[in-house]
């Protein structure tokens, strides 16, 4: 496996993983985001009521949907178009 890989090789294996990706994901992402990771996002924000706020490397949305949920103005992107497509699949915001 290639130590350095460049974006469009990186962009190619998100998409690749995608749907495997997302099928591994709950609305809360998997266990480590559940447990770990959502909770000290949320701390650091605070409030997010009607805050706006990039997801940047936003992946299937999961956490963009949370944010949707607790009433943030979110603007998700990613790379991958395929990650971006599972949005839409997911999208209840």
């Amino acid at each position: 496996m290639k130590k350095n890989i460049g974006t469009e090789e990186a962009i190619n294996r998100w998409d690749s993983f995608a749907k495997s990706y997302a099928e591994n994901h709950s609305e809360q992402g998997d266990l480590h985001k559940e447990v770990f990771l959502n909770p000290t996002l949320f701390s650091l924000l605070g409030p997010v009521n009607n805050k706006k706020i990039l997801d940047a490397g936003c992946g299937e949305g999961y956490f963009s949907r949370l944010l949707a949920k607790s009433k943030a103005k979110v603007t998700a992107v990613d790379y991958s178009t395929k990650m971006l497509g599972l949005i839409l699949l997911f999208q209840t915001w």
